[in-house]
């Protein structure tokens, strides 16, 4: 299962691990992706109050708008707080890798 951003047809944009399977896909371990301010995005557990059996909700395939990669600076930040806590070097010069934690700024 890889970590993808699914928007879905409600306009929430989740980052999980994804997998298609029998018409459903299986999002497993969801966060919502929340901006913030400043050009800032946070990322919250999806459906938080819900018993997820294995941290993973089936969504039917129509309500699934689009599925894309996720940038490193997001998908460094989702695996640290709900994933494996793998972390993907940017691949620029040592002491100069993306920003973690709070502190985290998407920018174009």
């Amino acid at each position: 299962m890889t970590t993808k951003i699914v928007r879905l047809v409600s306009g929430e944009e989740i980052v999980c691990g994804c997998e298609l399977k029998d018409g459903f896909y299986e999002l497993k371990k969801p966060a919502i992706i929340i901006p913030t301010g400043n050009q800032q995005l946070g990322l919250m557990p999806w459906l938080a109050y819900a018993d997820l059996k294995d941290n993973t909700i089936k969504i039917a395939e129509k309500f699934i708008v689009f599925i894309t990669e996720p940038q490193k600076d997001l998908m460094n930040e989702y695996n640290s707080a709900f994933g494996s806590g793998l972390f993907v070097p940017s691949g620029g010069p040592v002491g100069q890798g993306p920003v973690g934690g709070p502190a985290l700024k998407l920018t174009k």
